[in-house]
């Protein structure tokens, strides 16, 4: 559908919106090389990708988002850091009952300019901003998430590594306590799912990763058809593959119990703070300094926000994206009563360095999706 006046103005307000906030303009181009995206995309996102072959036979892709050409972008520029980069253009993906090419605005900050808590105030801030810029008499839903507090919750277990890692990814996904008796429960993994060339791999992740990998390769399947192996094997671990991970019965029922009960916590954000210690005495753990971070990170999102729109701020504990790049908090903005976000963003340091730059960079942003906008569907109609 072809923009209309009211669109046009649309935008120009959010690219006057990211200027008034010291962003950079970002450029991207449309076609891009689908690895990176192959590489650090969830699975959800891989899957609904367009996918084409460049002159070489190098997989190539429609830009189905901004964070990482953004990331790329800045890599390749040299540029110094901190640095605020705004967007607005379109992406493409597949979507049921709605166009596969929409417009994203969004703003990524890469780069520390202050303490984390700062930085994660002010995206949020700009994000209900933008939100809230064709709408200003709605009413708008922040929810909040924070996978670093379970992370810090595995810590305090005293789990073993392996077994942190593949409960964090677990949990991306939205952990229930079916899976938890799958990874915690010591039976043998079920061989009897895979092929006969892959069962010596049944018990290792990373090395059934690899032989999936090799497999594929070895029958010419592109990694973007279908899952990834990395995607099978982390399936299949979370499904089948159990490990004796010597814990005590006592000690695995405990870190069970505990794990759901965290999960179940929800509610009023600026309230959290004593939920979360009162869970610390109950149950004898200790989310040490990722309290402090979030307590800084709330009291940082009232100073920034527009007193003028009305925010209802809420957490919940089992929030989290199936990205192994995030590593801090989460949020997504709701107008009025709708069902599908209008933004989403958070804290991702691990990303720079797995798309090539030389250490972690701190990075924190946000997507808006403009089509989910009540104004904006009013001015393309």
């Amino acid at each position: 559908m072809p923009d209309t006046p009211q669109t046009d103005l649309l935008e120009a307000e959010f690219t006057k919106l990211f200027a008034a906030h010291d962003c950079v303009a970002a450029k991207s181009d449309i076609l891009l090389s689908a690895d990176p995206f192959l590489e650090t995309a969830g699975e959800d996102l891989r899957r609904r990708m367009f996918i084409t072959s460049g002159p070489a036979g190098e997989e190539m892709c429609l830009r189905p988002e901004f964070t990482i050409p953004v990331c790329l972008q800045h890599l390749r520029s040299g540029s110094d850091l901190p640095r605020r980069y705004g967007y607005l253009g379109p992406v493409f993906r597949h979507r049921k009952n709605a166009s596969d090419e929409f417009l994203q605005a969004g703003v990524e900050h890469l780069g520390r300019t202050e303490q984390p808590g700062v930085e994660d105030g002010d995206i949020m801030a700009i994000a209900l901003e933008a939100a809230a810029l064709p709408n200003p008499d709605s009413k708008l839903t922040l929810k909040l998430g924070d996978p670093s507090l379970f992370q810090q919750l595995l810590v305090s277990l005293q789990l073993p590594d392996s077994l942190q890692q593949r409960l964090i990814r677990a949990y991306g996904r939205g952990l229930s306590e079916k899976d938890l008796n799958r990874i915690l429960l010591p039976n043998a993994a079920d061989t009897g799912k895979l092929p006969d060339e892959l069962q010596e791999f049944a018990g290792d992740e990373a090395k059934l990763t690899d032989a999936l990998t090799t497999m594929m390769q070895s029958h010419g399947l592109s990694r973007s058809a279908g899952r990834s192996p990395q995607a099978i094997a982390q399936r299949y671990m979370q499904t089948y593959g159990t490990q004796d991970y010597g814990l005590s019965d006592k000690n695995r029922a405990r870190a069970k119990t505990i794990i759901l009960a965290f999960s179940s916590l929800k509610g009023a954000a600026d309230s959290m703070a004593d939920v979360f210690k009162k869970f610390e005495s109950e149950h004898n753990v200790s989310f040490g300094e990722r309290l402090i971070a979030y307590a800084e990170r709330l009291s940082h999102l009232h100073d920034k926000r527009s007193k003028a729109v009305s925010v209802d701020l809420q957490f919940a504990a089992n929030f989290a994206r199936p990205l192994d790049y995030y590593t801090g908090f989460v949020f997504e903005v709701f107008i009025d009563d709708a069902t599908q976000p209008v933004a989403g963003g958070g804290r991702y340091d691990r990303l720079m360095e797995i798309l090539g730059a030389p250490h972690p960079v701190p990075a924190v942003g946000f997507s808006l999706w403009l089509d989910r906008l009540p104004k904006w569907q009013e001015a393309r109609s």
